[in-house]
């Protein structure tokens, strides 16, 4: 008996790791594929426009290539969903779930199996979330095709510049380096009872160090009830709170910001008392990525028809990944709409999903009671 408990065990596991293995080689496949139509794409664009200017090729390629890792995150949950149901379907076409089944192996069993690839799937999507996407965009930005006079420029938000506010400061930043040197610098100080300002400073470039900056030719403005007192400076030190990870979250965006950093950015805004909404919701958004991520991966075999011997298996592999989509679309209009609305971010980001896991544990359940 017990040799025969140490067979089936090892059939199990033998089991196991060719679903495992086959599964996360379709998911890959599926990436790829999707990541390289993309790159393609976006290299004869960046070739298009490069071609206007003194860039070339390299650069075009060079930017193309940064932008893998976001592609990368983005096309995650329909790849994982999609490279699921083709794994799973050819175990379907060739009879191979017929065999699995008959070793002893139950849809438990299977989604257990697929639960390690989604795990394995998710922690790989995490790090590309939190490491590569930021540290790829950021690369991006010191890119300037336009001039190699501004190749250090990084950012430059609106045609005045970045607009920031530090406590009772309203800052201007005309340009900002990859090495975080300041030029077109315009600071409004405000009355703290009657937020009137009381003090303007303008100067032509600077430094960060830590939470100082150091302001070079400087002109100060007092502003008085009666009167106007102006001077000017060589050099000004001033103490704030903008430091490089709060420019850092100004210049790559929320969404490409990893989640301590924009837990560090809240509190920033919260200190000034700015709306924190935009980049809470961005938080949750990165959670529910990773949940759905996850999901996808087992609610594949809902979309396979395993007792049909592989009849209509391509009809239910398309239905699969155009249900993928549609959660895909249906998670981006609840966003929209609960935006409007200031939802809690957790209403919006949650309800696709519960939606479409709680329609697949109905259609596994029904499926095998059959």
């Amino acid at each position: 008996m017990e040799s025969v408990l140490g067979v089936g065990e090892i059939c199990m596991r033998t089991l196991r790791k060719y679903i495992i293995t086959d599964t996360l080689i379709g998911i890959a496949s599926v990436l790829g594929l999707f990541v390289a139509l993309f790159f393609i794409f976006d290299l004869v664009q960046a070739i298009s426009d490069g071609g206007q200017s003194s860039a070339g090729v390299g650069v075009a390629a060079f930017q193309s290539a940064l932008e893998i890792p976001s592609w990368i995150y983005e096309l995650v949950p329909l790849s994982a969903l999609t490279g699921s149901l083709i794994a799973l379907a050819r175990f379907s076409a060739n009879s191979e779930y017929v065999v699995m089944r008959s070793s002893g192996m139950s849809l438990r069993n299977l989604a257990l199996s697929l639960s390690v690839v989604a795990l394995i799937v998710s922690c790989l999507t995490l790090m590309v979330g939190e490491l590569m996407v930021p540290t790829a965009q950021k690369m991006l930005q010191t890119i300037n095709v336009k001039s190699e006079a501004d190749q250090q420029v990084i950012a430059q938000t609106f045609r005045s510049g970045h607009w920031i506010k530090d406590r009772d400061r309203i800052i201007n930043i005309t340009k900002l380096t990859k090495d975080f040197e300041l030029s077109g610098i315009l600071i409004f100080e405000l009355n703290a009872s009657d937020r009137a300002v009381k003090r303007i400073i303008k100067a032509s470039s600077g430094s960060i160090k830590e939470e100082r900056w150091n302001l070079r030719d400087v002109h100060v403005t007092e502003i008085y009830s009666d009167r106007l007192v102006r001077s000017e400076r060589s050099t000004m030190n001033l103490n704030t709170l903008i430091n490089f990870q709060i420019l850092n979250s100004l210049l790559v965006g929320e969404s490409n910001l990893t989640y301590f950093e924009l837990e560090s950015y809240i509190d920033h805004l919260e200190a000034n008392g700015e709306s924190v909404y935009r980049y809470k919701s961005v938080q949750w958004s990165k959670i529910g990525h990773l949940i759905t991520v996850f999901l996808l991966v087992l609610i594949a075999p809902t979309f396979i028809g395993f007792e049909g011997r592989g009849r209509h298996v391509g009809f239910w592999v398309f239905i699969g990944t155009v249900s993928g989509v549609g959660l895909y679309f249906m998670s981006q209009l609840l966003k929209s709409i609960g935006t409007i609305g200031r939802w809690h971010p957790v209403t919006y980001t949650f309800v696709p999903i519960l939606l479409i896991l709680i329609l697949a544990y109905w259609f596994v359940i029904n499926r095998e009671k059959r």
